[in-house]
């Protein structure tokens, strides 16, 4: 791909609100429904051509229909908490950097970056197998101070995606961060049916994004159905949340769902992830071996819980047994609680007794002596990490057991 190309479609992803990557994709796929070979530099500058009218189209329809992308309908099933993915990667390049700088700066994962008696900064980078250097005006936001008037710049170092087609980033400097979070929702267009999609939302969608969950709600997002996938649209999809019962239920955009259960279609169209608690350890066991979304989605009992948030973590705590479990009750028969830890943001209306679906990702920890090393071969009982629950029978109020007799100290 020229640089030409890769400069525009840089720059139309700007105005589309989306990715690079994604809007790079789209292009490979106007290309590909044209019978446009990318490799003949004619075929790739009429894709992008067919690109340009791709864009205007959708801002011109953005302009008259209140906005580019698409409607949906649904509920949350559950979310994972943001991240900043940028958080590990510079703590690793940091510490690469530590033991060999060389090899570090040689494999183009950095530039560095060192004020010159003149005031100036000059950046040396491995681009492309050579050495470069530049002079800067100044040291870009995401440098990391290495020494006196020495910096590093993290770089991305990827040349082309998976895909194939090639990385307009390729040897920029990566964020100083970048939040990342993944919203899983049952949810159809206007007319169409309901599908699974994981939501991606960047940024400041993904650190201020706050939702109820199993509740119905109307969203504008991007989607891609083949992928099973909905992406956030900057500016759009926080704005657009809309809960179908704050609507007037004589309105076009009310959606009548008495005849809809959430429970069932949960069970639909994530079977996939469907685990029986009495064999979650089994199941987890299972997941290593797997790619992809590793998640479950299982139900039981609450027997217990602590919701004072943990001073290092905020988690609080549940456990659950699974509603079928058949043991005696001599101490060497009775069946470990399953411990459910939640994060902040998942609201917990329920108490003792309630019978509750759960979604999340499965967890196991090693064991360790008493001087803190670990035990071979030696686990604690599988945990969830909690992404959404779901009150199928709610029983009293969410309360606080501060003694409960269940051991998180492996946590």
């Amino acid at each position: 791909m020229s640089d030409k190309i890769e400069n525009e479609l840089s720059a139309l992803s700007k105005r589309m609100n989306i990715t690079e990557e994604e809007m790079t994709t789209k292009y490979g796929e106007i290309a590909e429904s044209n019978g446009l070979d990318l490799n003949d530099d004619r075929q790739s500058m009429v894709a992008l051509t067919l690109t340009r009218n791709f864009v205007r189209g959708s801002l011109k329809g953005k302009k008259s229909s209140g906005g580019f992308g698409d409607s949906i309908w649904g509920f949350i099933v559950g979310e994972e908490p943001a991240r900043d993915v940028q958080e590990w990667k510079r703590r690793t390049i940091q510490n690469d950097y530590r033991a060999n700088p060389n090899a570090v700066l040689n494999d183009g994962r950095i530039a560095e970056i060192i004020e010159t008696d003149a005031g100036s900064f000059e950046k040396s980078q491995v681009y492309d197998g050579e050495l470069q250097t530049k002079n800067l005006p100044q040291v870009p936001a995401s440098a990391i101070e290495v020494d006196d008037g020495k910096w590093i710049v993290p770089v991305d170092n990827v040349k082309a995606f998976m895909s194939g087609d090639s990385n307009p980033r390729y040897g920029k400097p990566l964020p100083a961060e970048e939040f990342r979070k993944r919203v899983h929702v049952i949810a159809k267009k206007s007319g169409g049916d309901f599908e699974y999609y994981t939501l991606g939302l960047k940024n400041d969608a993904a650190k201020n994004w706050s939702a109820d969950h199993y509740r119905w709600l109307h969203l504008h997002v991007i989607l891609n159905e083949e992928r099973g996938a909905a992406y956030g649209i900057k500016g759009r999809t926080l704005e657009s949340l809309t809960y179908n019962d704050s609507l007037d239920p004589e309105s076009d955009t009310h959606v009548d769902t008495s005849g809809l259960s959430m429970e069932d279609l949960v069970a639909e169209h994530m079977e996939d992830y469907v685990a029986d608690l009495i064999e979650l350890e089994d199941y987890h066991n299972a997941l290593r071996e797997q790619t992809g979304i590793k998640m479950v989605l299982t139900d039981g009992i609450v027997t217990s819980m602590n919701l004072t948030p943990n001073e290092k973590t905020g988690n609080r705590v549940m456990w659950i047994e699974p509603v079928d479990a058949n043991y005696g009750f001599e101490d060497e028969e009775m069946s470990d609680s399953t411990p459910v830890w939640i994060p902040e943001g998942v609201d917990i209306n329920f108490g003792i007794g309630s019978d509750v679906v759960l979604l999340g990702r499965t967890n196991q920890t090693q064991k360790r002596d008493t001087d803190g090393n670990y035990l071979d071969d030696e686990w604690n009982p599988v945990s969830i990490n909690l992404f959404g629950v779901y009150a199928r029978v709610a029983l009293g109020n969410a309360n606080v057991d501060a003694d409960s007799d269940d051991d998180v100290d492996f946590w």
